[in-house]
């Protein structure tokens, strides 16, 4: 009887380690920002309150041929294009929205050492832009907007 004990624990105990390294290697270098509130709390619970945090909802409410456009759902997501990066809502739902890394870069070198130097500290306009276009944003305005990011008025 304790033979099968032992034997079913070190099964349980094989599984979990091939669910976290299968979770490791489908997130890659990136994160999300539930890691990012481990030591940024105010920051997250800030961000929630942004239009950055229900992004890949406010595409959802566009109409769903606009969540097939890869154009459209990369500026909604984490790192659509990025190795680690956002897959789809069944992969990857961790990765929705416009979250820390998005604008930050990859964040996990920085959550294993606190190295400031691990990320963008401070993302420039041209990052913005990549999404915030003309066409798609024509009253963006970057020094306003940059100040709200974190949330706050």
């Amino acid at each position: 009887m304790n033979r099968l004990l032992l034997i079913i624990a070190v099964a349980c105990f094989a599984v979990s380690l091939a669910a976290a390294a299968a979770q490791a290697e489908l997130f890659g270098d990136f994160v999300g920002y539930t890691a990012c509130g481990e030591c940024h709390p105010k920051i997250v619970e800030g961000w929630k309150t942004t239009p950055h945090a229900r992004a890949f909802e406010d595409l959802k409410l566009q109409g769903e041929e606009k969540q097939s456009v890869p154009g459209c759902v990369r500026c909604h997501v984490v790192a659509m294009d990025a190795e680690g990066g956002f897959i789809d809502m069944d992969l990857t739902p961790e990765l929705k929205d416009v979250q820390c890394e998005s604008c930050h870069g990859p964040g996990l070198a920085h959550s294993q050492s606190g190295d400031p130097a691990d990320l963008k500290v401070h993302p420039d306009e041209a990052l913005c832009r990549t999404c915030h276009t003309e066409g798609q944003d024509k009253n963006f305005d970057y020094k306003v907007k940059s100040r709200f990011v974190h949330g706050g008025e």
